[in-house]
């Protein structure tokens, strides 16, 4: 009996370690810095650097994770779910306020759980606060040399609010970033649209959030093909139902875009 007890009370410890192992993971920050190469990007923009977010939820961007990026960034890309339901606009403007530590444009595309709370609110602090919202549009941005490359953002099509074909006449650049939440939505987008992106930035899947040996609901994020276009997957910074995680990061991104 004393043996059983005794093997009860340790897989009770070792249940509490890994819970506590779990939440301690959902909030160790990993700063991923990558290059990614595009045969079509401008040259003469000699190298972007996207500052990219995804999936924040509840999570507060920390000061210290920001503060690491010792290079000047160019852009910063939030990548959808910024919020869910009972996230408040305080704790939205505190997160932008933090993004603004970059010094540089923020945009925005909707994730499905940013319609979970009153989304006219959040529109409508996001546009306050200074955010550039890409709702099914694009923006070019230009070289001194004239040359031009155009970030553009589709609506998450969880909540019908997608149409790409806007986005999509609203440039005229060779070279595209698309930003969407759900990797999945690339499959649904038109051929003649897929052939014209260059690169995905994209969210949604958390990586699974909590992997067993390496086995989880969803594959883990990283740069994948998708339709020989390459798509950019992050695991996200926030999680999703429990705050936990297990083999998978909390990450952010820092993207240098070069020819």
């Amino acid at each position: 009996m004393l043996y059983v007890f005794t093997g009860l009370l340790l897989l009770i410890a070792a249940a509490i370690a890994l819970l506590f192992y779990m939440y301690r993971k959902a909030y160790a920050d990993f700063l991923d810095e990558r290059l990614i190469q595009l045969d079509r990007f401008p040259s003469s923009f000699h190298g972007v650097r996207i500052f990219f977010i995804s999936d924040l939820h509840r999570r507060i961007v920390k000061k210290d994770t920001l503060e690491a990026i010792t290079l000047p960034v160019d852009l910063v890309v939030i990548g959808g779910d910024l919020i869910e339901n009972g996230v408040s606009m305080d704790h939205v403007r505190t997160n932008i306020k933090r993004l603004k530590m970059l010094k540089a444009p923020i945009y925005f595309v909707w994730g499905n759980n940013d319609y979970e709370g009153d989304y006219h609110d959040l529109d409508a602090t996001l546009l306050d606060e200074g955010v550039h919202i890409l709702g099914n549009s694009a923006v070019e941005f230009t070289s001194e040399t004239g040359d031009t490359f155009s970030l553009l953002g589709v609506d998450t099509y969880l909540h019908h609010e997608e149409n790409s074909e806007f986005a999509f006449i609203d440039t005229q650049s060779e070279c595209k970033l698309l930003v969407i939440h759900d990797p999945a939505m690339f499959h649904q987008l038109p051929a003649e649209q897929k052939e014209e992106v260059d690169l995905v930035l994209s969210g949604h899947t958390h990586g699974g959030q909590i992997r067993f040996m390496g086995l989880g609901l969803r594959q883990r994020g990283g740069m994948k093909n998708i339709d020989e276009t390459p798509v950019f997957i992050s695991e996200g910074y926030g999680t999703r139902l429990i705050p936990f995680r297990l083999g998978t990061r909390a990450e952010c991104h820092v993207l240098t875009v070069n020819n």
